[in-house]
């Protein structure tokens, strides 16, 4: 009776450590998801962060745009319809690089491949790419733009 007793000791015992070393390999395997999701955020943060920077220094040059066109009207050098007209290709240029940086972080592509996206949408909805980088601004969404 006592061998009986000391072997289904000895088979709980071997389940149990079992048991254990497969909770430890999930544990294991968590921490290296969790790790890994870490890394992910890290680098979103640092893409956001950059995307902050670079919008600063979109709406630092607006303003010098701004002042630029306004002494130039000012002295005669350009029409204030062709300073219209340039203001308008400012505007659409920035927006234009705000669809792109958006496309870049949805994405993860760089700048050209981010560019091509919208390019290549453009010419499937037969719409201008200003007109589609507007509708990307505004809505943030990219539903009609094909992925890489």
């Amino acid at each position: 009776m006592f061998g009986e007793g000391s072997q289904s000791g000895a088979r709980t015992g071997g389940h149990l450590s079992t048991r254990v070393t497969a909770t430890e390999a999930e544990v294991a395997a968590l921490h290296e998801r969790a790790d890994k999701a870490d890394l992910r955020a890290r680098a979103a943060e640092a893409g956001a962060a950059h995307e902050r920077r670079r919008i600063g220094q979109l709406e630092a040059k607006a303003v010098v745009d701004r002042e630029l066109m306004a002494e130039l009207v000012a002295e005669g050098i350009v029409s204030r319809a062709h300073a219209a007209n340039l203001e308008e290709a400012l505007r659409s240029s920035r927006r234009i690089g705000a669809a792109i940086g958006i496309v870049m972080a949805s994405q993860n592509v760089n700048e050209a491949a981010a560019f091509a996206v919208l390019r290549r949408a453009s010419m499937d909805t037969n719409q201008r790419v200003g007109a589609l980088a507007d509708e990307v601004v505004v809505t943030g969404g990219l539903s009609t733009l094909p992925s890489r």
